[in-house]
């Protein structure tokens, strides 16, 4: 990464966060406000920050997790519309994983979705490796199950 700041930063993050956010909460305004919120706590911390891409992927992990427990009242109360792309196959699998625990949610789309290895999931999630790892058999092994 170039270091130009804060700028920079959000120049070559913004996409890639507002995508791993959206495929974690699962709404693309939801998904801006959690990078949103991300920026301006790495932004108080930017000079401090050894690798500031890390710290901001942390950060909307995060709190896309509190995004979850903040919502999960109101998500009982008003259902979520079924989401239509036209293809039932991807639909039916978009609602398996958004009926998944967060943190199998969170492991699939990491592990997945942005490629990372075991290891780095474990610190993303603040959690042990061992942990990422059943946590992602438990997650497949419930997608084959709702899915087949």
């Amino acid at each position: 990464m170039v270091d130009h700041g804060l700028a920079g930063l959000y120049e070559e993050q913004w996409p890639s966060m507002v995508r791993l956010a959206k495929l974690l909460v699962g709404s693309d305004a939801a998904a801006e406000d959690v990078v949103q919120d991300a920026f301006l706590s790495v932004s108080a911390k930017l000079d401090g920050l050894e690798n500031p891409a890390g710290y901001l992927r942390t950060a909307v992990v995060n709190r896309a997790k509190g995004w979850h427990r903040r919502a999960a009242v109101a998500e009982r109360h008003l259902p979520d519309p079924p989401r239509v792309t036209g293809d039932p196959e991807i639909d039916e699998t978009w609602a398996v994983l958004g009926r998944l625990p967060y943190r199998q949610r969170a492991v699939l789309v990491l592990r997945f979705y942005e490629d990372m290895s075991e290891a780095d999931l474990a610190t993303v999630l603040a959690c042990r490796p061992g942990t990422v790892k059943s946590a992602t058999h438990r997650a497949l092994a419930r997608m084959r199950e709702e899915l087949s």
